[in-house]
């Protein structure tokens, strides 16, 4: 049996948007943050243990290395306001 080629992806600082969530791994730990801005040279986010300002290359390094995740499943920075999720069946 011949199984095809598996493509694979890698997340870069293009996926990165102020309100992406993201988990910044440092030495002591690690945190969930929010991107708050994002310019032609730098990103920036926030979070309760962390906070982070650095140039595209650093980041793209910082996800190369799995020191930065993006986080597509956050419960934890869902508006207060937001409706509680229902089963459809």
């Amino acid at each position: 049996m011949v199984f095809p080629r598996q493509i694979q992806f890698r997340t870069t600082v293009d996926a990165i948007h102020p309100g992406t969530t993201v988990r910044y791994h440092y030495r002591s730990g690690s945190s969930l943050a929010t991107v708050v801005e994002r310019t032609e040279r730098y990103v920036t986010f926030v979070g309760p243990n962390c906070d982070g300002r650095f140039t595209h290359e650093q980041i793209d390094r910082l996800i190369e290395d799995d020191r930065l995740e993006v986080v597509l499943d956050d419960d934890h920075h869902v508006p207060v306001d937001a409706p509680e999720p229902t089963l459809s069946e």
